[in-house]
């Protein structure tokens, strides 16, 4: 069902529409027709609206503004609508609309990004890399159409005869096959697999020399040129092959080359991108990416997957969202009785509360809140125990040999202290990426390693070393603690020692009885009585 509200300019003093703004007059415009019923009445219908009319999303203008145009003159200043009547009756100098009333928390914020230009997530982080944005290439005129039309025609045709080709071939290998496993007295698809043998989990290739010098070769001759001019990969490659600069290459010019275009790669990877378009793109391609390797894993392995993509800042343009396979939705209703489109809406207020750049995130303090929560996560999965803590003065004695377990693969650059006595943001980044990336994590010892390392501690012990760092002694070590007597003013709420109060919590649960019970006999001398 469709309205069309009406403003209170529209009606007179008796509640009717003026001749001005009433529905009669806007039928005129397009908006919709009257028709009369039996009775007379009009009855207004919307079967006749034009949709593609303009007129319908086009404000009119005002006899102010078209005398501003015709005067070649500036623009009178709009005003609210909401603000009409309190123009009349009120001065209204001194009014603030609610939604620019500048709230406590942003004035009291020291935060430098509330001033400085965060339209897009490259002004957000100036120091960082930018990833070139493609310029589109020009419009191909008529000649150019036809011409890419007959080579497009011209390679569907050659795709056609080498696929009747591979047909052909398959006929006949089907027809071998045959005779193989009937010579050999063995089943075709044993034939077919020693023939078409692979494995679908491929490690990434490093990067080859070939394509280190065919990229060097494009940033050399494509740089400079105009979009739609520039070289093919096929006429890269020749060049890179007639070139004789890149013969005879020593073992350093090829890792030059080499580390070059791995550098290339990886900017194109951890580079930010240049406006909201291309990363709202960019943030929808990946998530798309993403939802469909969790969907295809959940069918492989029977795993359940949520996935929840927020915006980072307020000014950004992505569109939030979330993903669960199969019936993961209902998990955030069944435990927590919240849908999880609430949670969705909670965690892009949060993101975009936080206001930070990615120098911001990784900050020193950010960082050591993020190192000592994945050591003690790690200490708890691997122990079992969700009350332990992490003691590094007394690493080898308080964890290794009371737990069995290891830190293995702490930086050696980095002294194993607590994360929050490192200083250096450099350090302290290290062993976070280190952390991520399970170069640094929890191993539970067996029995012989963990006999071997107390052997190890008390060769140590007995050579002087002090292995436990005792605990600092009281100031008051050696005398006597006695509790001071309170004063007669703070005896009434002194509180009750430990034995009194199980005592009286014991009392309080002891179950309530009458203090006299009426035998049945008395019951009936008493009713008779009466």
């Amino acid at each position: 069902m469709s309205h069309i509200f009406h403003s209170v300019n529209d009606l007179d003093i008796s509640g009717d529409f003026a001749a001005t703004g009433g529905p009669d007059d806007l039928g005129s415009l397009g908006f919709y027709h009257t028709e009369r019923n039996a009775s007379g009445g009009n009855v207004h219908s919307f079967d006749s609206i034009d949709w593609e009319d303009l007129s319908l999303y086009t404000m009119p203008l005002s006899v102010e503004e078209l005398q501003a145009i015709n005067a070649d003159t500036t623009f009178p200043q709009l005003r609210d609508p909401s603000m009409a009547n309190l123009s009349s009756t009120s001065d209204t100098s001194g009014y603030v609309p609610p939604s620019r009333i500048p709230s406590p928390i942003e004035n009291t914020r020291p935060d430098p990004l509330r001033d400085a230009n965060s339209s897009t997530w490259a002004a957000c982080n100036p120091t960082r890399s930018v990833i070139r944005a493609q310029t589109p290439p020009p419009r191909l005129s008529d000649a150019q159409k036809a011409s890419r039309k007959v080579k497009r025609d011209q390679k569907m045709e050659t795709t056609k005869r080498l696929h009747d080709a591979v047909a052909l071939y398959l006929d006949e290998q089907k027809l071998k096959i045959g005779l193989l496993s009937c010579t050999h007295n063995v089943t075709p698809k044993y034939i077919n697999d020693i023939i078409g043998s692979h494995t679908k989990y491929r490690t990434t290739r490093k990067v080859q020399l070939t394509n280190a010098l065919i990229h060097a070769k494009a940033k050399e001759m494509n740089t400079d040129q105009p979009v739609g001019s520039r070289y093919t990969l096929v006429e890269l490659r020749e060049m890179v092959a007639n070139d004789p600069q890149m013969k005879g290459l020593t073992k350093d010019e090829k890792a030059g080359y080499i580390a070059a275009l791995s550098e290339h790669r990886e900017q194109n990877v951890t580079n930010v991108r240049g406006n909201n378009m291309a990363a709202a793109r960019d943030v929808l391609l990946t998530t798309e990416r993403v939802v469909k390797e969790l969907d295809d894993l959940r069918v492989r392995t029977g795993t359940y997957a949520t996935i929840f993509v927020v915006r980072g800042h307020i000014n950004d343009t992505i569109q939030s969202s979330m993903h669960g396979t199969d019936n993961s939705e209902d998990f955030w209703e069944d435990v927590y009785d919240i849908p999880m489109a609430d949670y969705l809406r909670q965690y892009e207020q949060w993101a975009c509360t936080q206001n930070q750049n990615l120098n911001e995130r990784d900050s020193l303090e950010a960082v050591r809140k993020q190192v000592r929560k994945m050591i003690v996560r790690g200490l708890i999965a691997v122990t079992g125990k969700k009350n332990i803590t992490m003691n590094y003065s007394n690493y080898e004695t308080a964890v290794v040999e009371t737990y069995a377990v290891q830190l293995i693969g702490w930086p050696a650059s980095i002294k194993f202290i607590n994360p929050s006595n490192i200083g250096t943001v450099g350090d302290i980044r290290k062993l976070r990426d280190a952390l991520k990336a399970r170069t640094c994590y929890w191993a539970a010892l067996t029995p012989v390693e963990v006999k071997a390392h107390t052997a190890e501690l008390n060769v140590r012990r007995l050579a002087g070393e002090v292995v436990r760092k005792p605990r600092k002694k009281r100031s008051d070590a050696g005398g006597s603690r006695k509790r001071k007597a309170l004063p007669a003013t703070n005896r009434e709420n002194k509180r009750p020692s430990k034995k009194a109060r199980k005592m009286a919590a014991s009392s309080s649960e002891a179950p309530k009885s009458v203090e006299f019970i009426v035998s049945s006999a008395e019951e009936e001398d008493n009713f008779e009585a009466k």
